[in-house]
């Protein structure tokens, strides 16, 4: 069997479909040519911004997370629908969960925060120059937002109980951008 031939998908089928996501189950070839089932979460992506204003401070914001029974410390962060870009995504989430707008955007890189489970890829942006504007919630969301020192909200972020491996993720792009010589 040639390496073009494993891992061929031979069909899909969609068992749940939402505006977020759909959990799917693929028929495909395994790498001895034998038929494999794999299930699996396909996901548009998601999108994420680090803000940071010109004095040099962050925000995070805290957000109450449904599923965990938790008050999490996070980056503003988002699903994307089908069709949607990654900026426009971040720019959205960073105004509606934030109440912040950006005029700066620097992309900072991407990493797939669920690889085996989903083929969801998470953006994250630098957002500078920012300025404040109302929050816009959803009635799902409970979110308070927490301006700080850069060191203080890495210490919050990284030192939760049960982190969000999305913004400590986040932090680790942003750490590769300014160790390749770019400043805040």
């Amino acid at each position: 069997m040639s390496e073009h031939d494993a891992f061929r998908r031979l069909d899909r089928e969609v068992l749940i479909d939402n505006p977020w996501h759909r959990y799917c189950r693929d028929r495909y070839v395994q790498r001895d040519g034998s038929e494999g089932t794999y299930y699996y979460v396909d996901m548009p992506g998601s999108c994420a911004s680090i803000p940071v204003f010109d004095d040099g401070t962050m925000v995070l914001i805290k957000v109450h997370r449904y599923l965990l029974g938790l008050d999490l410390w996070e980056f503003p962060i988002g699903g994307m629908k089908v069709g949607q870009q990654p900026l426009e995504v971040a720019q959205a989430e960073l105004r509606e969960e934030a109440g912040l707008l950006a005029d700066d955007w620097t992309p900072l890189g991407q990493f797939a925060p669920y690889k085996g489970v989903s083929n969801e890829r998470c953006h994250f942006f630098l957002a500078r120059q920012l300025h404040e504007v109302p929050q816009e919630l959803e009635a799902s969301e409970a979110i308070s937002v927490h301006r700080m020192p850069i060191a203080a909200a890495r210490s919050t972020l990284l030192n939760q109980e049960c982190g969000d491996g999305q913004s400590m993720a986040g932090l680790l792009l942003l750490d590769r951008w300014l160790q390749a010589g770019n400043e805040l």
